[in-house]
């Protein structure tokens, strides 16, 4: 039997290399894929038992901020009585205020949970209408302040109305966010400011708080779901807050950034995020 020419035998090694090559690609390829299907019936089961826990959360904080609202308007009935029924009343007020404060801060944490799921499924949505701006902001402080107590706050709004065609609700969000973001990252008996104003086809609003700056290394985080910052790790919190926050101006038609500068107007260093919304 004649023998093989020797660079037949050479071709039949490197066909039968390529295709244990070919076998071994294809092995990875089936691999990533099952692993792939594996991790987004992992995510999908995540995003279902986070909008379960966020439905389970929101069913008691509606009746918690009603009964408190009921609460404060008896205690204010109570008011024009003896000394002694006129302290009660107040420190029922004073203690009714921060119960609504605290569950509506617990509210929009739990609207934060829902958004997050609905932008990776796509559902997010706005519901427009007319409301003004400057309104929306004296109210979010407002309700800030009782969960902030040992903070000054200072609000810079224009007399006039500034109305848009926004979601209202979706806005508050936004604006409890980066309060909450102020208050949290910044010590006790310092100043938030908050400023309002604005140009010929957007409306402006910023706030600054005077605790430490963000490391120009961490900037890229900020808006990320879930990320935490190396300088804020001992702070508790989600990581969904500016990301929603970003989400929700975009959704607008707006843009949310940090400001590049430490200082501005002779203020302390600190940290100023500040959103645009565009104007009719």
């Amino acid at each position: 039997m004649q023998a093989q020419p020797e660079h037949f035998q050479d071709e039949d090694t490197e066909y039968i290399e390529q295709a244990e090559m070919i076998a071994g690609l294809q092995r990875q390829v089936n691999e990533l894929t099952s692993t792939n299907l594996l991790l987004k019936e992992q995510l999908a089961r995540k995003e279902q038992f986070i909008a379960m826990i966020a439905h389970d959360l929101r069913g008691p904080l509606s009746p918690i901020i009603n009964y408190a609202q009921l609460l404060t308007r008896y205690a204010s009935r109570q008011s024009g009585e003896t000394e002694g029924r006129r302290q009660r009343s107040d420190a029922i007020q004073r203690s009714t205020t921060i119960i609504i404060s605290q569950a509506r801060r617990l509210l929009r944490l739990v609207n934060d949970l829902q958004d997050a799921t609905r932008l990776t499924s796509g559902q997010f949505s706005l519901v427009r209408e007319s409301c003004n701006l400057t309104t929306l902001v004296k109210d979010a402080v407002e309700y800030m302040r009782p969960v902030a107590p040992y903070h000054t706050f200072v609000v810079h709004t224009p007399d006039e109305p500034i109305v848009g065609n926004w979601d209202g609700g979706r806005l508050q969000q936004v604006l409890g966010n980066l309060l909450d973001n102020a208050f949290k990252y910044s010590d006790e008996g310092t100043t938030i400011t908050v400023r309002v104003w604005t140009t010929a086809r957007q409306a402006h609003v910023s706030v600054h708080n005077q605790g430490a700056s963000i490391p120009a290394s961490d900037i890229a985080l900020l808006f990320r779901p879930y990320a935490r910052l190396s300088a804020t790790s001992s702070r508790r919190g989600s990581g969904l807050g500016l990301h929603i926050a970003r989400s929700i101006v975009e959704a607008h038609g707006g843009s949310l950034r940090l400001e590049s500068h430490a200082e501005e107007g002779g203020e302390p260093k600190g940290t100023t995020f500040l959103f645009d919304l565009p104007l009719p």
